[in-house]
């Protein structure tokens, strides 16, 4: 397993290991505790919370991807984005990407036969492990992004119990920039869904519970107190962190920070791993917020004026013509055809109010432009070369955020005209000219390819494995999935013949059977 560093020196995603908290008898207004109370409250917690496996496929064991470079780099790439939205490829933040060392909960399993970023360069199918919490008896999840980030598959789990099949989870929306995704799981299991709680009303020294799939151990519980709130984060700018020291560990992202009432207060999201007991939550009240928008339009629709900003110092402040002890942010550039052009903002100027609001940093200038809605005019005050000036602004759409509703829809779309086949534990993709070429198969070969296995299910009890090409059901070629799906279709045994390569050229051929009747 292997960790992703954040922007400050020692934070990680969910890593690290945090010792438990010794429960004391009260904590400032607390009366002495019921000895039973948090048996009560995981009765009443655990069975909203559901453990999320997701599984993707990357192209080397090294990583590389998109989430990767310096802290200055993803810095940039951030602001950036948050501002004028250009970027590509940047990771989400306190998000990984990329490559399986960069996941937050993540195994890779090298698959034989697969190539992908040329002839000898094996594809991964890399696992990743977090938490949810149904919000809705309608099978509404909510989690983190980094948890379903570029996930191909997503499998949720209401228990451990050992009969319990995972079910498909379909993400329906996504706010990369707040880190929370919103999926939907269908199911004929009854679901409770939990409350959600004003983390607004929050007070340090609060208890807490903290629910999740700690290294994939299924549901546990934590308990601990509400270190502090309002906690900053360079990489977090819409929301400040609530802290805390109830114990959380990978494989807890997503899942719910829970005050003494049985309320969500929080979603869980980093720990600092340089000390024991400091971990961080989303709070819920910002999160409630986005959540309608998330439903109905897949994304979150923010404002942006096309600014790139940095923070004064005493030296730049001299020179601007500004007090030595002004804290502001100051534009060190502005894109061409952008709100701030427009407005006629220029390179130097210096934030001092965005919408009535003072504006001491550019964290705080992020939260005034994020707030407001699209296509509101609003005045800026600047100080330009020591005169100040109150210019009017026309806030536009995120550029991105449209683009993030249309990779939903697609996906839900997609989802939604699948249709429906005899289970047979893996995912089946028609055998295209590229995929040909690059699984190495002659031309004209006929057959269906292997994109995905469940464990322990009938394709991997067979010992089928992705990358492998089905030609033939019960001796007949099958030229795709359809046709694949035409011969199996009832619960019973099937003769495959499979072509499976090899990094190096080579190929190999057997005969299984693909047993649908045996259940476990």
């Amino acid at each position: 397993m292997s960790m992703k560093k954040l922007l400050i020196p020692g934070f990680f995603i969910l890593s690290g290991a945090i010792s438990s908290l010794a429960l004391g008898a009260s904590t400032g207004n607390t009366e002495a505790l019921d000895s039973g109370i948090f048996v009560k409250l995981s009765k009443k917690v655990v069975p909203s919370v559901v453990n999320i496996s997701t599984y993707m496929t990357v192209k080397s064991p090294y990583g590389g991807g998109p989430g990767g470079g310096s802290p200055d780099e993803y810095l940039r790439r951030f602001f950036d984005e948050m501002f004028r939205g250009r970027g590509q490829g940047f990771a989400p933040p306190m998000g990984p990407r990329g490559g399986d060392e960069d996941q937050d909960e993540g195994e890779g399993e090298a698959q034989p036969g697969q190539s992908g970023g040329g002839p000898n360069v094996p594809k991964q199918r890399a696992m990743s492990l977090g938490t949810g919490f149904i919000i809705d008896a309608s099978g509404l999840v909510l989690t983190n992004n980094h948890v379903v980030a570029d996930a191909d598959e997503i499998k949720i789990s209401f228990t451990e119990e050992a009969d319990e099949k995972p079910t498909d989870g379909v993400v329906v929306g996504r706010d990369p920039d707040l880190d929370v995704a919103l999926i939907q799981v269908k199911t004929s299991r009854e679901l409770t869904a939990i409350s959600l709680g004003d983390s607004d009303a929050l007070e340090v020294g609060e208890y807490v519970i903290a629910v999740g799939n700690p290294f994939g151990q299924g549901h546990s519980v934590t308990h601990g107190i509400i270190s502090a709130v309002g906690r900053l984060a360079p990489d977090f700018p819409l929301a400040k962190y609530i802290q805390t020291d109830a114990p959380i560990n990978p494989g807890n992202s997503g899942g719910p920070l829970v005050n003494l009432k049985g309320e969500v207060i929080g979603i869980n999201n980093a720990i600092d791993q340089r000390a024991q007991g400091i971990g961080f939550a989303i709070p819920i009240s910002v999160v409630k917020k986005i959540i309608p928008q998330l439903r109905t339009k897949g994304t979150v629709t923010r404002g942006y004026i096309g600014v790139l900003v940095s923070e004064l110092t005493p030296d730049v402040a001299a020179s601007l013509g500004v007090s030595k002890d002004l804290r502001a942010p100051f534009v060190t550039h502005v894109y061409p055809g952008d709100p701030a052009a427009k407005a006629g903002i220029k390179p130097y100027d210096v934030f001092l109010e965005f919408n009535g609001k003072p504006i001491h940093s550019d964290g705080e200038l992020i939260t005034a432009v994020t707030s407001v809605s699209v296509g509101d005019k609003v005045p800026v005050k600047i100080n330009r070369a020591g005169v100040e000036k109150t210019l009017t602004l026309t806030v536009a759409q995120k550029p991105g955020t449209q683009q993030i509703a249309d990779q939903v829809k697609k996906s839900k779309k997609k989802e939604k005209k699948q249709p429906t086949h005899t289970e047979a534990g893996m995912s089946l993709e028609d055998l295209t000219p590229d995929a040909a070429r690059e699984l190495g198969v002659p031309e004209k070969t006929v057959g269906v390819i292997v994109s995905s296995v469940v464990y322990g299910g009938p394709a991997d009890r067979a010992g089928l494995m992705r990358g492998d090409l089905i030609l033939e059901v019960d001796r007949k070629p099958v030229k795709d999935v359809d046709a694949f799906y035409a011969i199996v279709k009832s619960k019973s045994g099937y003769l495959l013949r499979v072509r499976r390569g090899d990094p190096q050229g080579g190929e190999a051929f057997s005969v299984v059977v693909l047993d649908l009747k045996e259940q476990h």
